[in-house]
């Protein structure tokens, strides 16, 4: 997703709604297409005017941010780039049963509604390249969870020449490498250079990466690093 970015608000609060309108249409990279009041508008919105983000509330009337957003996903709604609509949840709640759920329904991203407005306008451009947005808080609640509930099979994917981590078509050493630091939160500049390579060449490993291991982006192929036993969360953690 490059150039301009179109987002839409899905939450039942009218002045939230506004402040975030206000915020985000003041970039010129950045135009809210459309609002909804709740879960149910989302759906139908995010299918009959496809956007690239939707910003989603958790606690909405009728249907919940989290059902939406994975109504939304398993829909295989793109937006207008032809890229898969990507859903970031706000909420005023920090807690561990947010963030994952958020995370299991297929959000690129989780922030709290008091980020500062340069947060928010960084999250929905972070989003926008494919990346993924997570506050740091949350990453941490995130990466505990994974960890006390230990590794899990990696889902189940067709028969064929397999890696030891059950992908058909398996990770190069490099992809492999890169995969690790995104676990361990490095951007993409910052990986290379680490590695000594140009950002160009990042973004293709990372786009191989995220088509095998079947993931929407960093956030979710990196709780797929988590959970093959690939990165250590513990290790994480306990570095920050």
């Amino acid at each position: 997703m490059t150039g301009h970015i179109t987002v839409a608000l899905a939450d039942d609060q009218q002045l939230v709604r506004a402040g975030f309108a206000m915020v985000l249409d003041s970039q010129d990279d950045i135009d809210v297409v459309w609002q909804a009041t709740d879960g149910v508008e989302a759906v139908r919105a995010a299918a009959q005017q496809p956007v690239d983000i939707i910003l989603m509330d958790v606690q909405m009337p009728n249907l919940d941010g989290i059902a939406a957003t994975r109504q939304i996903v398993d829909a295989g709604v793109a937006g207008p780039g032809g890229e898969p609509t990507r859903v970031v949840v706000l909420t005023t709640f920090d807690n561990d049963e947010y963030v994952m759920n958020s995370i299991a329904a297929g959000a690129s991203g989780f922030l709290l509604k008091d980020a500062d407005p340069e947060e928010l306008i960084d999250a929905v451009r972070t989003v926008g390249e494919a990346s993924a947005v997570i506050s740091p808080k949350a990453t941490a609640r995130l990466l505990r969870q994974v960890r006390e509930s230990g590794p899990v099979p990696a889902a189940p994917v067709a028969p064929g020449p397999e890696d030891d981590l059950g992908l058909v078509d398996p990770l190069t050493p490099r992809e492999r490498e890169i995969l690790v630091l995104m676990a361990t939160g490095s951007s993409n500049q910052e990986i290379a250079e680490r590695l000594f390579v140009s950002l160009p060449t990042v973004k293709t490993h990372v786009g191989r990466v995220l088509a095998k291991t079947g993931s929407r982006d960093r956030v979710h192929a990196v709780l797929f690093a988590f959970r093959c036993g690939l990165v250590d969360p513990g290790s994480v953690l306990d570095g920050e």
